[in-house]
């Protein structure tokens, strides 16, 4: 005989109607707290979905004012290049023509003034030579004229003293004007040659400063250029992402 078949009748029913309803309501709960949880997290994620599509939205708004702006500022840049460029050749054409001007200076001395300058300084010491051998001449002929005339002592000392004194002074001046003579020829007119000389250098080292500059010009123009443009690529792109990504979700 079986253990089922040992139990009274009243024992199994305390059990059927003990036991059975509340194992019936376990899969009810379940199955309510089971169709909730889904609609929960299908609103959470949506929401989140709607987050991101802003932000994304936002951050497109963002990038295309930058490229505005980015767009404008080449164009500026690019306005200013052209300052520049401008400024940097007339800086180079101004050094270029100094250069050519001190040049020309030193060639003209070097070719004629200062031959010229000198033989006038030569002519005016052989003027002034000339003119204190002159009045040697003639104190040696008032010599000779009054050395025996007794009857005009008077005169005779005033016109030798005269005389003398002509050739005094002639003398003097000769050798003031030997003295200038030899200042110009040795250290006037070298220290005017070493300054021009020192002038063409000086304009020769601003004409190489000037091709520097438009040198430096060129690359800095040229790498602001790129940088713009590589910039506004940059934008462009990420642009067209977010464009994409946008177009991919749903509305």
């Amino acid at each position: 005989m079986s253990t089922r078949q040992l139990l009274p009748f009243s024992a199994l029913f305390f059990l059927a109607t003990c036991l059975l309803p509340s194992c019936a309501s376990v899969p009810v709960a379940a199955a309510d707290a089971g169709a909730k949880a889904p609609a929960a997290e299908s609103k959470s994620d949506a929401a989140g979905k709607a987050e991101a599509r802003k932000g994304k939205q936002k951050e497109l708004n963002k990038k295309i004012r930058e490229l505005a702006h980015a767009r404008i500022e080449k164009e500026t840049g690019a306005i200013d290049a052209k300052i520049r460029a401008g400024a940097v050749a007339a800086a180079l054409q101004n050094a270029t023509d100094e250069l050519a001007e001190k040049q020309k200076a030193l060639e003209l001395f070097l070719g004629e003034q200062r031959s010229r300058e000198l033989e006038e300084k030569k002519i005016s010491l052989d003027r002034s030579a000339q003119r204190a051998e002159f009045a040697k001449d003639e104190l040696g002929e008032l010599v000779s004229m009054y050395e025996n005339d007794e009857f005009a002592k008077t005169t005779k000392e005033l016109v030798l003293k005269r005389g003398r004194r002509e050739l005094e002074m002639a003398d003097r001046s000769l050798a003031v004007e030997r003295r200038e003579f030899a200042e110009f020829e040795q250290h006037a007119l070298p220290q005017r040659e070493r300054e021009l000389r020192r002038k063409v250098a000086d304009a020769e080292l601003e004409r190489k400063k000037a091709e520097f500059e438009v040198d430096k010009a060129k690359l800095e123009l040229a790498l602001a250029a790129a940088k713009a443009d590589e910039s506004i690529a940059e934008l462009e792109a990420e642009i067209v992402e977010l464009r994409e990504a946008l177009a991919k979700e749903p509305s």
